[in-house]
């Protein structure tokens, strides 16, 4: 019981640190330790979900910066993040394995004025499919199949493009699939591309505890 509310998790030494020991930036912490908990607590006992992505504070806000109306999102696995890009960005293609989760989220975005493509998507040739020819701002990984979407968001950016996979310090899972093979290939297209990448050992809202993102951007 010490050690749940302590580390949050068997694979953390503390709240403070990632899957793989990164600890969050003394200066993050403190800008949004505070935010996590309070979320956190919020979801918890009031069962609150805030509709904005739950991956690293810092990683949203750079988001934000850099889409507009004319945006498009491609999402692997859906929710909050869904009705935050409804109401910031033009045009939405998402995917969805668990039915009741799609059908939670469908309902919610009924009066959204985007463009939107979201399906349940409970296979991986369903999951992996999106539009032919149709490239993005921006691709949201983080639901299944990370390093098969990956590979294919990678091939899918528009020039100045961004590719963010949530969760990059989880390992080999059934359902994440292989993570750290996901990380290596954005690692190798920021080395051999030149395509500037950021890493994010951050809190999220509604969990108090850090999570690595990792955030890749096309020239």
């Amino acid at each position: 019981m010490f050690n749940k509310l302590i580390a949050g998790a068997p694979s953390r030494k503390t709240r403070f640190h990632d899957a793989c020991g990164r600890s969050v930036p003394v200066g993050r912490a403190l800008r949004n330790g505070s935010r996590a908990l309070v979320g956190a607590i919020g979801r918890v006992m009031l069962d609150v979900r805030p509709a904005r992505p739950w991956i690293s504070f810092d990683a949203q806000a750079l988001i934000d910066e850099r889409l507009d109306a004319e945006s498009s999102v491609l999402e692997f696995g859906s929710g909050m993040s869904t009705l935050w890009f409804a109401r910031r960005v033009g045009r939405i293609v998402s995917r969805e394995d668990h039915a009741g989760w799609h059908g939670e989220i469908a309902g919610r975005l009924a009066d959204s004025n985007a463009e939107i493509d979201y399906r349940h998507a409970p296979g991986r040739e369903e999951y992996l499919a999106v539009p032919d020819g149709e490239i993005f701002d921006l691709v949201l990984v983080d639901g299944k199949f990370r390093d098969e979407c990956v590979e294919l968001g990678l091939s899918l950016l528009k020039p100045g493009g961004m590719l963010y996979l949530d969760n990059a310090d989880h390992g080999v899972g059934e359902f994440d699939g292989d993570v750290p093979r996901a990380v290596s290939m954005i690692e190798e297209a920021s080395r051999t591309r030149g395509w500037p990448m950021k890493s994010f050992t951050d809190f999220a809202p509604t969990t108090f505890f850090a999570q690595r993102g990792l955030l890749i951007q096309r020239r």
